[in-house]
């Protein structure tokens, strides 16, 4: 069975009784078109489910108003904010958003990014900060503005996102001051920053000329993951007293298993995360954790690509965090 014939802005044109050139000028400059006859040509494009056709904007080198996402995962729920914040900006400015998943492999990122450029995207939004050569080349040749999210850095490309190195060190100092001594570093090689969160957490552990112990998982992170990795961590570390997690997800995995085990927390094993993600904030004890601005990340990645697309320069300032030490860390200082 061939497929139905598209409804064209000459049907539109001869349903409302205009010329083809007023349907066109109504599509792209409603304002330009007569009240009136504007009305009559939107009932009519919604009566024959009339469907734009970009191609000939796209071949003739105009811009596609189209902006191409990249994500490693669909289904963490900082993404998920991210996106949202994506599309407030993008729908404000009347730009539409594919989104491609790459699940933390470069290789795939780098196929994907091939993808949105044949689609010939304005820009292209990246949340991993490592790319392939092919990549980095493709992007050159192409000639389009990108903007990296998830973390801030001083490097050639515009990135978007809080300092996870000092997030992390914060987090990790607060626990400190809350009287841990012995912190196990939980975390995750397909996680948001994990290298920089880690080392965060090395520097704290270092000033204060403690011993950094952490284990790191290849997969991505979950809660069943993360009580198998606390086990490990009490089994070979007996003497650990606090966990802090790279990802909330982790840190409720840490929980769940230490209240198996029947440990107090906070009293005997403080635990703290990143992201105050909803699974965390509903747990009893509430987690503590670096409030993350995810959906602002979205929202100033956004603007600040489109903001490049139309040569108007945007602030790269890193973007703030705040630290919530929920109910899983000691009140105070026991020495």
């Amino acid at each position: 069975m061939g497929k139905n014939r598209r409804p064209t802005l000459s049907d539109v044109a001869e349903q409302v009784g205009v010329t083809k050139m007023t349907v066109s000028r109504y599509l792209n400059n409603p304002q330009k078109v007569a009240k009136k006859t504007g009305e009559q040509i939107q009932i009519a494009l919604d009566d024959i489910g009339y469907i734009p056709n970009r191609v000939p904007d796209i071949l003739s080198n105009r811009a596609s108003r189209t902006i191409g996402v990249v994500l490693p995962s669909f289904n963490h729920p900082v993404f998920q904010q991210v996106i949202a914040g994506i599309e407030a900006v993008t729908d404000e400015c009347g730009y539409q958003v594919m989104v491609a998943h790459c699940g933390y492999d470069e290789k795939l990122e780098e196929q994907r990014i091939e993808s949105l450029l044949s689609f010939n995207v304005d820009g292209l939004i990246l949340s991993e900060h490592g790319h392939t050569e092919r990549t980095l080349k493709m992007l050159k040749v192409a000639g389009v503005p990108f903007v990296e999210i998830m973390k801030h850095t001083n490097g050639e490309s515009f990135s978007v996102g809080i300092d996870n190195r000092l997030a992390a060190f914060s987090m990790v100092s607060l626990m400190i001051e809350r009287g841990y001594r012995n912190l196990v570093c939980l975390s995750v090689k397909k996680g948001i920053g994990t290298p920089d969160k880690l080392q965060g957490y090395l520097d704290a552990m270092e000033e204060n000329a403690f011993t950094p112990r952490s284990l790191t998982a290849k997969a991505e992170s979950s809660v069943s993951l993360a009580r198998k990795m606390t086990r490990k961590v009490l089994e070979r570390y007996p003497e650990t007293d606090a966990f802090f997690c790279t990802d909330d997800e982790l840190a409720a995995g840490v929980l769940l298993e230490c209240q198996h085990k029947g440990l107090d927390v906070p009293q005997e094993i403080g635990i703290a995360g990143i992201h105050a993600l909803d699974i965390g904030q509903s747990m009893m004890p509430r987690l503590a954790s670096v409030v993350t601005p995810d959906r602002e990340t979205g929202e100033n990645a956004a603007r600040s690509l489109i903001s490049e697309l139309q040569g108007v320069a945007f602030s790269a300032e890193p973007l703030d965090f705040t630290l919530d030490a929920g109910a899983s860390l000691l009140a105070e200082t026991q020495e």
